[in-house]
């Protein structure tokens, strides 16, 4: 199943964002075709409620359905590592939280792991270097959460759901697996078994519904982390 065939635009959930420092500061990388935030605004708003100082925003990147694919994740990962890199330098004492699903879920994997590689329509996406989480700005994240990802590689330690022995559409080779790894504790992958995306399974809506299911359980997780 193609990525593009299985997401339908939706938009949800808007956090009042302004240049103050927040003690909690969330990026998110939306799916393809998505409007900002996505499906994704739904947990970011679970993540912030009750907290007193939080607020999110969006990875740059153009992915509607005509876009290259490889083009825009090369772009979505360049901009979230230097949108990271402003915000940490803004502001050192934050905390961060990084979450990515589907397309978007690609784009944090390569930030987080590096990316390059052959994907949809056997175009070919430029290298990068991903973030190291020794040192800054990574080590100040705290929670980093991809969903439904078209690189999930089966029996990751960060893998979460039914889907964690299974392979995605386009899994990671062992060098980037090697990076994802060492974010220990601080990285959840959310893959279910009858996902298309994430597992090659034959369930669309399953694909679709992460953040109508998971958000609440996924926002406690992300809380404990922060606390």
């Amino acid at each position: 199943v193609a990525l593009p065939l299985v997401l339908a635009a939706t938009a949800q959930g808007h956090i009042a964002r302004d240049t103050a420092c927040k003690d909690v500061h969330i990026f998110l990388a939306k799916g393809n075709n998505e409007p900002y935030p996505g499906r994704q605004g739904k947990l970011a708003g679970a993540i912030c409620s009750g907290l007193d100082s939080c607020d999110y925003e969006d990875i740059q990147f153009y992915n509607p359905l005509e876009a290259p694919y490889c083009g825009s994740v090369f772009e979505g990962a360049k901009n979230g590592i230097q949108q990271i890199t402003a915000y940490n330098k803004r502001c050192p004492d934050s905390k961060l939280v990084v979450s990515g699903y589907s397309q978007g879920g690609h784009v944090v994997g390569d930030i987080l792991g590096g990316g390059g590689g052959v994907f949809f329509q056997d175009c070919v996406q430029e290298p990068n270097k991903g973030l190291d989480p020794k040192t800054r700005p990574a080590n100040k994240i705290v929670a980093a959460m991809i969903f439904g990802d078209t690189r999930h590689t089966a029996n990751q330690p960060y893998n979460v759901l039914s889907g964690a022995g299974k392979d995605g559409l386009f899994p990671r080779p062992g060098d980037q697996l090697a990076n994802l790894a060492k974010y220990g504790d601080v990285l959840h992958n959310y893959c279910v078994d009858t996902d298309p995306i994430c597992a090659q399974g034959d369930v669309v809506e399953t694909h679709l519904n992460y953040f109508d299911v998971f958000t609440d359980d996924v926002a406690g997780w992300v809380k404990e982390r922060v606390n």
